[in-house]
């Protein structure tokens, strides 16, 4: 049996190697710096001191001609807007500037066009480019302020992604774009639309989805981020409202594994406590979609709360109950997971087993989507410490440094991106097997850290060294890049 520190080197090799890989397949327009957040970024809702290790594949100001609706969207292959990024080649986009996959330069609202493609909404009507939206300015658009912005932020004089999908009122192509789940388009899904300013009705005491802006304190999620981070979350229906690691900005953080009550979901597999998931009451949650929506809410557990759900740590005095259906969570059935949430769980069990959250598994690997879709039991226990790329995932926590897990919203199967030519054709593989070197219990165990050799700073919840290797000021605790309590 390995030691801690021999996993440590383990990993660190075949990371550097894997992302080796990546800058020799590396091409596109970019400079190839690193990702962090720009100097001159105004970012309302964001965190102070941000990475510094920036670089720009374009500007803007400019309109390239070449815009479609197809940039919004990502099969894995590539990284989508708001992505942390080494150079364009890994962006949908083709542009990764400052770190961030970015829309690339474009015509501004009401200045006058040629085409479509000229156009930062992607509409040219009668020689002039239509904005989206009236009351604030969607993606591209010009910009002097973060506040301008529907996105939250102005970045380089342009309104550029805050998070991994957009924010409403801001530009999409399909629902899976949104934060909150609705996508509105003018003319049959044709052009680009706006996102809805809302997700869908739900019961849940929290007001917004993963990916949401929810800078603020107590649980407003109103007020602009001025060094400490919301209580307990603040709105956020997964009880994680943290720095969006290419950007800075404080966004409500996937939880891992299954989707809380409250939270967006697209299917009953989504949602902690539906069919074949640990932990249950035995009355299955449900993923309640009214149409003509895609995307719908995981409701209310009848009974006790199954494994995966929010729960209350014996340390916090969040609003949350102690009522898992595997114990009283003030004895060890209230565990976080990779990005700190606290979430009900059983005994902890190892590699290939059902899990319902990282808390779930044993030395908090990462709980990932079966292989096989729609297979039971929907989430198992990985092997290793960090899934490489094209591997499963539910976050970016589960996914190894220089690597995002790519998902729409609501759906809990995502895959480790960029997932193309640029992630290397084997490489090195996937980090070697967690075979003991670090302690168990499924309770946030030290797991041995990568080095951040990417090409890119660590998102939030993934594996580290030290704190130069987390994106926006995150410090690494435990190995892991986030703040030691939410």
């Amino acid at each position: 049996m390995r030691t801690l520190r021999e996993n440590v080197v383990l990993v660190i090799h075949a990371v550097a190697l894997w992302a080796a890989c990546i800058g020799l397949a590396a091409c596109g327009n970019s400079s190839g710096a690193t990702a962090g957040k720009d100097a001159s970024d105004d970012v309302t809702l964001g965190a102070n001191g941000g990475d510094a290790r920036g670089g720009s594949s374009s500007g803007g100001g400019g309109a390239s001609g070449g815009l479609s609706p197809g940039m919004f969207s990502s099969d894995g292959g590539c990284l989508g807007l708001g992505g942390a990024c080494a150079n364009g080649a890994q962006c949908c986009s083709g542009d990764c500037a400052n770190g961030v996959c970015s829309y690339p330069s474009c015509t501004s609202d009401n200045q006058a066009c040629t085409t479509s493609g000229n156009c930062c909404s992607q509409n040219c009507v009668a020689g002039m480019c239509a904005p989206l939206n009236g009351s604030c300015k969607t993606i591209g658009n010009s910009c002097a302020s973060s506040a301008e912005c529907c996105s939250g932020r102005c970045a380089s004089g342009t309104c550029q992604a805050s998070s991994f999908c957009a924010q409403p009122g801001d530009a999409c192509r399909a629902d899976g774009d949104c934060c909150t789940g609705t996508c509105t388009t003018p003319d049959a899904g044709q052009g680009l639309g706006t996102c809805g300013a809302s997700p869908p009705t739900q019961s849940a005491n929290c007001k917004l989805a993963d990916g949401q802006l929810c800078g603020g304190t107590g649980t407003s999620g109103t007020t602009p981020y001025e060094g400490g981070l919301p209580v307990c979350g603040g709105a956020c229906c997964s009880r994680a409202c943290a720095p969006w690691g290419p950007t800075g900005v404080l966004i409500c953080q996937p939880a891992s594994g299954c989707h809380v009550v409250g939270d967006l979901c697209t299917q009953d597999s989504d949602c902690c406590g539906s069919n074949g998931l640990p932990g249950g009451s035995g009355k299955p949650v449900t993923c309640v979609i009214t149409a003509p929506s895609t995307v719908g809410v995981c409701r209310n557990p009848m009974g006790c709360k199954p494994d995966g759900d929010v729960c209350r740590l014996s340390t916090m005095t969040c609003n949350s109950s102690c009522d898992c259906c595997s114990g009283n969570c003030h004895q060890d059935t209230c565990r976080q997971d990779n990005v700190g949430v606290p979430r009900c769980s059983g005994p902890c069990v190892d590699a290939g087993a059902s899990c319902a959250s990282s808390a779930s598994c044993c030395g908090n690997m990462p709980c990932v989507p079966n292989p096989v879709a729609g297979g039971m039991p929907p989430y198992v226990c990985a092997g290793t410490q960090c899934i490489a790329a094209c591997g499963l995932c539910t976050n970016n926590a589960d996914c190894c440094p220089g690597t995002s897990c790519i998902l729409a919203a609501g759906t809990a199967r995502g895959i480790c991106g960029p997932c193309g030519g640029n992630a290397g054709d084997g490489g090195a593989g996937p980090p070697p097997p967690y075979d003991g070197g670090g302690p168990n219990g499924g309770d946030g165990g030290v797991p041995p850290p990568p080095p951040n050799d990417s090409g890119t700073c660590g998102n939030y919840g993934q594996i580290c060294v030290t704190n130069a290797d987390c994106c926006a000021g995150i410090p690494c605790t435990n190995f892991r890049c986030e703040f030691p309590t939410l």
